[in-house]
């Protein structure tokens, strides 16, 4: 006689969620094991963050039921579901930039002493909650001033002390390199043979069967399929989209033309230093037109910082070494000197600092082209129209309404509003870190494809990514960062080994 299955730790069963008229959660089944990582994939907009919502108590189901081992249960708020054991990572982190990362770890929790503020035992358990995660970050540092994939890291270390039966994970790797990504699943591992179940949400499909046991996919509020982490990429792809993406990364281009950028012992020395701050030191690297050239290495690398600083965003500070754009020499003092250099950035944070998200989706894409929609300080009406829908059909903004507000967007959208902003700029060098953070499969294709189709036209495209096989997929050329330094470049589709090994490699033999 067959013994009957484990009662599964979490059971789902026909969650509804509507808002207003949007129906988000159709009737959804899902389930977790204890010590299960249990992959839950989706495009944006599939449902994936409401059903994990209703699991930590932001919102609650209109239907279905929902019960944690064998109980049915129902969290009013995220601290109730925090008190029964679940804790949760959102993507947008729910951290303090203006607290230190102490004060963020135990913010609500502060041990005391006779009533006063332990700071000692907080510090020390701060250390010992990073050290937990592999992050090395100074405790007294303001969260604000970290960079994203630090910022995540603090956000996975202060989840961990709440989740004793279920922790969720939303887009947990969208900021970190190879490295930091390694160092993750080794402690999602070590949580799980804990008992612990842990719900893994991602849009990095190469990352499933690395630290999944098995994967749901929801698309349009249902479930699309329930398949072992095992399962080829292919047939998540069809899942997620509903149709076979035959190619996601476009046919490279033809041959380059003119350096568009040539950095040569370039160096960028700000006048006032901040910590965890990479400075360039000793660039050395060129991108031509109709060229894509990506910039790997692991975190702490100083790709975010080489774009800031060629974008004159980095603040008061001097280069030196060659910095030519198209034979001259740059002008990078600012951000308006390097515009009038024919420079653009896609930052990292789209939503923190490349979108305005309370605006409607045209204002948002004329505000690198103001002095054209703006004659005589008067804001022409008509003129932002047109280029805003002229920006959105090149683009494929969903919907292609200019009058919409940017921040109801999905992900995938509102980054293809940041890169239609940018274009409208007519920049000759394209700088772009990250261009598909939190962004589906669905949406990474056609940004793959729309910056292909720039760098035909004759822009440079610079990248800075975390993700490898993007950049290995989608680059010419691969330039290895470390410590703000140089130290190996790859033709794009080379061995991601070979490149992780270089960047791995230099961390310990250069000077």
């Amino acid at each position: 006689m067959n013994a009957e299955p484990p009662r599964p730790l979490l059971s789902m069963r026909g969650v509804v969620k509507r808002f207003g008229g949007v129906q988000a959660l159709r009737g959804v089944d899902f389930d977790l094991r204890r010590g299960e990582i249990h992959a839950l994939l989706g495009e944006n907009g599939a449902g994936k963050s409401t059903l994990m919502n209703i699991l930590s108590g932001v919102i609650e189901p209109d239907g279905g039921e929902m019960r944690i081992e064998g109980v049915a249960t129902r969290f009013s708020d995220p601290r109730a579901a925090q008190a029964a054991g679940v804790a949760t990572i959102f993507q947008e982190l729910d951290l303090v930039p203006g607290l230190d990362v102490t004060a963020n770890l135990f913010l609500g929790r502060e041990p005391t002493r006779a009533g006063v503020l332990d700071r000692g035992a907080m510090r020390r358990a701060a250390r010992e909650r990073l050290a937990a995660v592999g992050a090395d970050i100074d405790v007294d540092q303001p969260v604000g001033e970290l960079s994203v994939g630090r910022r995540q890291m603090v956000a996975v270390a202060k989840a961990l002390t709440y989740a004793s039966r279920i922790l969720v994970m939303d887009e947990p790797t969208a900021a970190l390199t190879a490295a930091e990504v390694d160092r993750l699943f080794g402690v999602m591992r070590e949580i799980a043979a804990r008992g612990v179940g842990i719900v893994y949400i991602s849009h990095r499909l190469e990352e499933v069967p690395r630290v999944a046991d098995r994967v749901t996919v929801l698309r349009d509020g249902l479930v699309a399929g329930v398949a072992p982490a095992s399962a080829p990429q292919s047939e998540l792809v069809r899942l997620l989209v509903g149709r076979p993406l035959a190619e996601l990364y476009p046919k490279r281009g033809a041959q380059a033309g003119e350096t568009v950028l040539k950095l040569e012992r370039a160096r960028f020395a700000p006048r006032r230093g901040r910590a965890g701050w990479q400075a360039p030191d000793d660039v050395s690297l060129e991108v031509r037109a109709g060229e894509i050239v990506g910039l790997a290495g692991i975190m702490g690398a100083g790709r975010t910082e080489l774009l800031t600083a060629l974008y004159g965003a980095a603040g008061p500070g001097r280069w030196s070494g060659v910095v030519q754009i198209e034979g001259r020499p740059a002008r990078l003092a600012s951000i308006r000197a390097a515009r009038g250099d024919g420079v653009g950035l896609v930052t990292d944070d789209r939503r923190g600092s490349g979108l305005l998200l309370r605006d409607s989706v045209g204002r948002n894409l004329v505000l690198t082209v103001l002095e054209r929609v703006s004659p005589f300080f008067l804001m022409s009406r008509a003129k932002e129209s047109t280029l805003a829908r002229q920006a959105i059909q090149a683009f494929d903004v969903r919907p292609p309404q200019p009058e919409a507000i940017v921040g109801a967007l999905s992900g995938g959208n509102q980054q293809k509003v940041v890169l239609a902003k940018e274009v409208l700029g007519e920049p000759r060098l394209l700088l772009l870190d990250e261009p598909t953070r939190g962004v589906d499969v669905g949406a990474k294709g056609e940004i793959y494809a729309r910056i292909r189709t720039l760098a035909e036209r004759g822009l440079g495209v610079l990248i800075a990514s975390s993700e490898m096989p993007e950049l290995l997929g989608l680059c010419d050329r691969v330039v290895v960062l470390r410590k703000g330094r140089t130290v190996a470049e790859f033709a794009g589709g080379a061995d991601e080994h070979a490149v992780l090994a270089a960047a791995e490699q230099s961390e310990d033999t250069s000077p």
